[in-house]
């Protein structure tokens, strides 16, 4: 039920509309310009892929019949294109195990949201730790990681609380939550919604055309 309503949450934040920087920002409030080439690389998954490409990073997924499905599915109503697919250890009794203990070590779960079958939302939740408890006290400590990590931004260009950080950039935003355990939410800015509003209104007008009285 929490992966379920973790994936939700996330769905829901990408399909909010971008918040606009207001042009009378002060000169000294850090501003992030990196494009969406050059947003995060986690693990190797990166916004923007297609399926040829991050199908390879989840062996056996490729030949999954459920993926094929989901996959295959046309962009219609009531979605539009936006898709998304969990995957969870090979150990797991949940979904699509198909994170390897090489390259997923220490992540619960990595859910893809997809437009049109290409990564426009990644979210990674962290494995807890049941021996020492939740060692972060603060956002800060997981942005200078990521920071130092990915070339991102430090820690003043970040919009923060104590358990959650978001750096909006010019391509991506990318959101940290510390509260429990470590998650991070990658989101492509890209505007998708002007696609599937112009689908909706597509189907809108064969609707009417195909109405009789």
């Amino acid at each position: 039920m929490t992966r379920i309503l973790f994936v939700s949450l996330f769905t829901a934040t990408l399909t909010m509309t971008a918040l606009s920087q207001t042009q009378n920002q002060p000169e000294n409030t850090p501003v992030c310009n990196l494009s969406l080439s050059q947003a995060p690389v986690i693990r190797g998954i990166r916004l923007g892929m297609k399926p040829d490409e991050w199908l390879k990073l989840f062996p056996g997924s490729a030949q999954d019949e459920k993926i094929k499905a989901i996959l295959d599915k046309p962009p219609t109503y009531p979605r539009y294109g936006v898709k998304d697919i969990t995957f969870f250890p090979s150990n797991s009794q949940n979904g699509f195990n198909y994170l390897s203990r090489e390259k997923f070590s220490g992540i619960d779960s990595v859910s893809l949201t997809l437009f049109d079958n290409q990564i426009i939302g990644i979210s990674i939740s962290y494995a807890p730790y049941p021996d020492i408890g939740n060692p972060w006290d603060d956002a800060a400590q997981l942005i200078t990681i990521f920071s130092e990590t990915f070339n991102l931004p430090q820690v003043s260009a970040w919009n923060k609380t104590v358990d959650r950080a978001v750096l909006k950039c010019a391509g991506f935003e990318l959101i940290l939550n510390v509260s429990d355990r470590p998650s991070a939410h990658l989101n492509s800015l890209f505007d998708f919604r002007q696609i599937i509003r112009q689908r909706i209104e597509a189907d809108k007008q064969k609707g009417r055309a195909a109405f009789k009285p």
